[in-house]
């Protein structure tokens, strides 16, 4: 779904994510996702971050590691 601003394509994707969420870059072994709210996921390994991009249609989020 997009959105018309970044800040609520982020909120969108927190409250589709209920609970841990995969994210792009998720190698770790046994780590169940990100909270999205924290800065590492759930094993402590990555660190992790919203991530927006725009289209004609608005803008997007979705979970990033660095």
């Amino acid at each position: 779904m997009y959105h018309k601003t970044e800040n609520e394509a982020i909120a969108a994707a927190k409250e589709a994510a209920g609970g841990l969420t995969d994210f792009y870059g998720q190698n770790c072994d046994d780590c169940h996702g990100w909270d999205g709210e924290s800065r590492r996921c759930e094993c402590g390994n990555r660190r992790v971050y919203w991530e927006t991009n725009e289209v004609a249609e608005g803008f997007y989020a979705y979970a990033q590691a660095y």
